[in-house]
């Protein structure tokens, strides 16, 4: 698993410089396959991001070597390549197990997860490439972003009650409530939005919805705060992008320090498993189908907490 470690250890030095790895700097476009038209999902999404911000790529096209020498192009001599994850799922084989009377059943058989790596260039790095085609067939327009945050607001399934009244911005699950400022307050308007997502990316960790809270309380103990703070950070990060707007809210130095200090303390399954669940709750917002084994029943007595 030196791979994983390498990748892990290549975020946490971003964030004790002070920089969100998965914020990106382009608009309208997430990580994806060039050749494919396939995005980037999870881990993947926020670690090529950072790739991107870190070598000052304008788009976030990418392609295997094969793909790229294929379509007419090599990559530019001295790139480096940078790893995607695939996750292969398999079943371990079912054990029949005979008891004392002689009647045999099966075992459910263990879902394991294998990482493979593939290496892939920005296609920046290449030569014989038309970036401009790719960009123009990939790259979806939007002239109105704060009107697409609208309706993603208004259309996400099981919308929590959303209220102005209070200054500060969090979500408290017994009430399932969303409270953010109004958005006259607030320096620019994609900052709103920003915030707006954000706390929707925690309300579906509500038991009436991916029922995460729990999950997270009981593997993360004390540190479940900040596991949750970097679901929903990357769940809002996910959001903006697909509205075509920047995200422009600031963390201070601090706070990515600690959250620097707490992927050193938790390492892989942290990162990899926050990924994962933020894609999840971007999912769940914009109403697409998910991959969840969660119950979908309301707890009644719910322990109340606010993030």
């Amino acid at each position: 698993m030196k791979g994983l470690e390498k990748i892990v250890d290549k975020v946490i030095e971003g964030l004790e410089h002070g920089t969100v790895p998965w914020r990106k700097t382009w608009k309208d476009l997430m990580p994806m396959n060039a050749f494919s038209q396939r995005k980037y999902r999870g881990f993947n999404v926020f670690f090529l991001s950072f790739a991107c911000a870190e070598a000052k790529y304008s788009y976030p096209l990418f392609g295997t070597y094969k793909q790229i020498a294929e379509a007419g192009g090599n990559v530019k001599k001295g790139e480096k390549s940078v790893p995607v994850v695939y996750w292969k799922i398999t079943d371990k084989e079912k054990v029949k197990v005979t008891d004392k009377n002689g009647n045999e059943t099966t075992c459910a058989s263990e879902r394991v997860f294998i990482p493979f790596f593939f290496n892939v260039f920005n296609l920046e790095q290449t030569e014989g490439i038309d970036i401009q085609k790719y960009i123009s067939e990939l790259s979806a327009k939007n002239n109105n972003p704060l009107e697409t945050c609208e309706k993603v607001i208004n259309n996400m399934p099981t919308l929590p009650r959303i209220t102005h009244d209070q200054p500060g911005a969090f979500y408290m699950p017994v009430p399932d409530r969303v409270n953010v400022p109004d958005i006259k307050y607030f320096d620019s308007s994609e900052e709103y939005y920003a915030t707006t997502f954000h706390e929707l990316a925690h309300s579906t960790g509500h038991s009436s919805r991916l029922d995460r809270f729990t999950d997270n309380k009981s593997v993360y103990g004390k540190n479940s705060y900040d596991y949750e703070e970097l679901v929903a950070e990357m769940a809002a990060t996910f959001l903006c992008s697909h509205c075509g707007i920047e995200q422009t809210v600031d963390n201070s130095v601090a706070y990515l320090t600690g959250w620097a200090k707490f992927l050193k303390e938790n390492r892989k399954s942290t990162l990899f498993g926050a990924a994962t669940k933020a894609q999840a709750a971007f999912n769940y917002i914009l109403g697409n189908p998910i991959d969840s084994d969660q119950p979908d029943q309301v707890e009644e007595n719910m322990e109340v907490s606010v993030f």
